[in-house]
């Protein structure tokens, strides 16, 4: 009987753009410049909807930003460190 061995490999690449321009800006909690996420942006990265997103921000599991204009901003890093 002959036998046929099929290996795939996959991997991921994250782009991650901003209609803002606002990505690297200030994260208090970090102390340092890091990449920051719309509440849109980061459920699609964390791969939750983006109500998900505001509980995690009410209840202090992500950090983030507010810019002058209202815009609300989403650490990166924080992000990341909740979701791994």
């Amino acid at each position: 009987m002959k036998r046929t061995e099929i290996i795939i490999e996959t991997s991921e690449i994250w782009v991650i753009r901003s209609s803002t321009g606002a990505l690297p800006d200030w994260c208090e909690e970090c102390g340092g410049v890091v990449n920051m996420l719309s509440p849109e942006e980061a459920a699609g990265v964390a791969d939750v909807r983006v109500r998900t997103i505001y509980q995690w921000i009410e209840a202090d599991r992500v950090h983030f930003s507010e810019t002058v204009e209202g815009c609300l901003l989403i650490c990166i890093c924080s992000l990341m460190a909740l979701t791994n």
